[in-house]
């Protein structure tokens, strides 16, 4: 297990770091045949959709760690690319 600094963020896993990368670059990505592309700005009701779609997965018995990991890297990429857009002006 490599460790990585991606901001304040110390990353140990390789599905938090794709996941890190895909919401730094706004979740630009292929899944499958559809593209998607996470919404900005980040409301409350978005976050909460994602981690509501994830204890839906899970009660469905289809989460895996490395999914799970992906995806919270995929929130903390997503607002860490909104707060560097912000601070940068």
């Amino acid at each position: 297990m490599t460790t990585k600094t991606s901001a304040a963020i110390i990353v140990t896993r390789t599905a938090f770091q794709e996941g890190y990368t895909v919401g730094l670059n706004g979740g630009l990505c292929v899944d499958g045949a559809r593209p998607w592309k996470l919404e900005e700005p980040v409301t409350e009701e978005l976050i909460v959709s994602i981690i509501r779609n994830l204890c839906e997965i899970a009660q469905e018995g289809w989460l895996s760690e490395s999914l799970l990991r992906r995806d919270a890297g995929q929130i903390a990429g997503w607002l860490s690319k909104l707060a560097l857009q912000t601070f940068q002006g």
